[in-house]
């Protein structure tokens, strides 16, 4: 009787019904009697979901049906939000001059390229439907296939320089040692799979050698192989140590850009362009360490990341800028269910933490998330910008989603959901003292700057 009431009164109050995100349950761009249907179901339902905390005391009751019915009524309409305006950014980046770790019995030290003498230097020319290979030695063992060149070596501290173009081509490596791998100029598209297959588990040193622009195309249908996994453009089975000061871009219609089964380490200096219209941008199953560089990725794909690690997020440096325009998509889990995975800037299923540099994420598409971490996320310093325009279709739109705890205590950081909230944090929000700027009393906005 009570709802059929409630309904009567809210249905005279129609006429009033404002534009704004606040109260906005239903994500459909206004508030109306529609949103208070849909805040009665939350309620009955139990559903948690953020769009429901209409007063952002961190419950979904009554209090936020009245907190409806007062913004229908015009006594709190809550003013459209203008976020911030993020565009790829390929600007020059003055970095510091970056230390590089010299002990021998730091963890480490193996993770820079020239700590490591190479003492024999195989080159790779691509041309066309072709391919050449100069200066092996018997330990290294080639194979060509037009341009399709596999390589099997058993030899230590190999330099591999790569040059020249195909459209028809791959550059696949076989072996249990340590490699380098320089771009010099290099343009490779595999129409069936990737560009570059490492099937070695050891390190993968790639070397952006200065002055190039370097291009890794996929195949939109891969050709795979039993027993070998082949998940993006530029594929490795072992870490991949990216530094240089040249350019890579790569471009992904079949799996992921850049992906590894171990980690992934970007150095200043790099210049990273990543698309991707069929996965995430950057795939790691132990850990993303981002140091330097320049990056920006584009990715629009449905439930795509532009990062997404198995383990943790680490940034100290560099400028990155990550634009999705995917929204969710329907999968079925381990027990045959199906669920929502939807996309966001950053996807950690440990910890992220901050500490330098800057990230600029934006995200477009409904159902996302700005970075999206399973553990405590820790934000001590550099700068932060997070924007999710996108609505509610499945889930709520969040800037933030952190399964634990969020610690902010340092740097300037930004995140804003028009159509969501800024921050869901089912653990403890830690804002240390010390800002100059804190903006949070709009659920939608969180900004806090020292």
């Amino acid at each position: 009787m009570k709802r059929i009431i409630l309904f009567a009164i809210l249905t005279l109050a129609m006429a009033l019904s404002a534009t704004a995100s606040t109260g906005d349950v239903n994500s459909d761009g206004e508030v109306n009697i529609s949103d208070v249907n849909a805040l009665i179901d939350m309620i009955l339902s139990e559903d948690s979901g953020a769009a429901g905390d209409v007063n952002g005391d961190g419950e979904i009751n009554i209090s936020d049906v009245n907190a409806v019915i007062d913004i229908i009524l015009g006594g709190g309409v809550v003013d459209e939000i203008t976020p911030k305006d993020i565009e790829l950014d390929y600007s020059a980046l003055s970095e510091p001059t970056e230390v590089i770790q010299e002990d021998e019995d730091e963890e480490d030290y193996g993770d820079y390229v020239e700590n490591t003498t190479w003492s024999t230097t195989v080159r790779i020319n691509f041309d066309g439907e072709t391919a050449t290979v100069t200066g092996n030695p018997s330990s290294v063992f080639v194979t060509i296939e037009g341009a399709h060149v596999t390589i099997t070596s058993t030899a230590k501290r190999v330099r591999y320089i790569v040059t020249g173009t195909t459209t028809n081509g791959s550059l696949k490596f076989y072996g249990e040692k340590k490699f380098q791998l320089q771009l010099n100029g290099a343009d490779i598209t595999n129409p069936t799979g990737a560009a570059i297959n490492n099937q070695c588990g050891k390190s993968l040193y790639l070397v952006l050698n200065e002055g190039t622009v370097n291009t890794l195309r996929d195949g939109e249908n891969y050709t795979m192989v039993d027993d070998e996994d082949q998940k993006g453009a530029l594929f490795s089975e072992g870490q991949i140590l990216v530094s240089g000061k040249g350019k890579l871009d790569i471009y992904s219609v079949g799996k992921h850009c850049m992906a590894s089964d171990d980690y992934i380490f970007v150095r200043p200096g790099c210049q990273l362009y990543m698309n991707s219209t069929s996965g995430h941008g950057i795939k790691a199953k132990d850990y993303v360490y981002i140091k330097g560089g320049v990056i920006n990725m584009e990715i629009a794909a449905d439930g795509a990341k532009g990062i997404n690690c198995d383990s943790l997020v680490y940034i100290t440096g560099g400028r990155t800028t990550i634009i999705t325009s995917g929204t969710s998509r329907a999968e079925l889990d381990e027990e045959g269910n199906e669920v929502s995975t939807g996309v966001a800037g950053v996807k950690a299923d440990w910890n992220f933490t901050m500490t330098g540099g800057k990230l600029n994420i934006k995200c477009t598409g409904d159902d996302a998330k700005g970075i999206n971490v399973a553990q405590p996320l820790l934000f001590t310093g550099g700068e932060l910008n997070i924007v999710v325009t996108g609505k509610q279709r499945t889930v709520a739109p969040k800037g933030v989603k952190c399964d634990t705890d969020c610690t902010i205590q340092g740097g300037s950081f930004y995140s804003c959901a028009p159509k969501g909230r800024a921050m869901d944090v089912e653990g403890t929000l830690t804002i240390a003292d010390g800002y100059t700027t804190l903006n949070d009393e709009d659920p939608r906005l969180l900004e806090v700057k020292y």
